[in-house]
């Protein structure tokens, strides 16, 4: 009886947790998207190697991950499935090589913060998504 009312203040508590840091990293997502659209160097380095068409690739890609995320978020607010979010996440970390592979290709130097940024995401959208699989614990 009272391991069970330690577990469920357990997973209480870590459900707790993977919600609050989900919605940390989706605010950070957005904050850090708006100032790196700006021009802002503050997290992203830029490294005036991308020139032309390409001078804004990296920071359009932000816009465009804050539009679906704000999507994916309210389709899973609204459906009450959160399981998107862990296709959004492996989105999120494939992303990494996505990126790396960007720079190969295009041979300019891509900020290393990016990989830890997407990192965080991808893991915090995995462990949101996993939130169902903690509830029937």
């Amino acid at each position: 009886m009272n391991n069970s009312i330690v577990s469920d203040k357990s997973v209480s508590f870590l459900r707790l947790i993977l919600a609050v840091n989900f919605n940390a990293a989706v605010i950070f997502m957005l904050i850090v998207s708006v100032l790196t659209a700006m021009g802002n160097p503050l997290f992203f380095d830029d490294y005036g190697d991308l020139y032309g068409p390409m001078d804004n690739n990296l920071r359009l890609m932000l816009i465009y991950l804050c539009v679906t995320e704000l999507g994916v978020y309210s389709f899973c607010r609204y459906s009450d499935n959160y399981r998107a979010m862990m296709v959004m996440g492996l989105f999120l970390l494939l992303l990494i090589i996505s990126i790396e592979f960007y720079g190969v290709i295009n041979e300019v130097a891509v900020d290393e913060n990016y990989r830890w940024f997407f990192l965080y995401l991808g893991l915090s959208h995995l462990a949101y998504g996993a939130l169902p699989t903690v509830n029937k614990v």
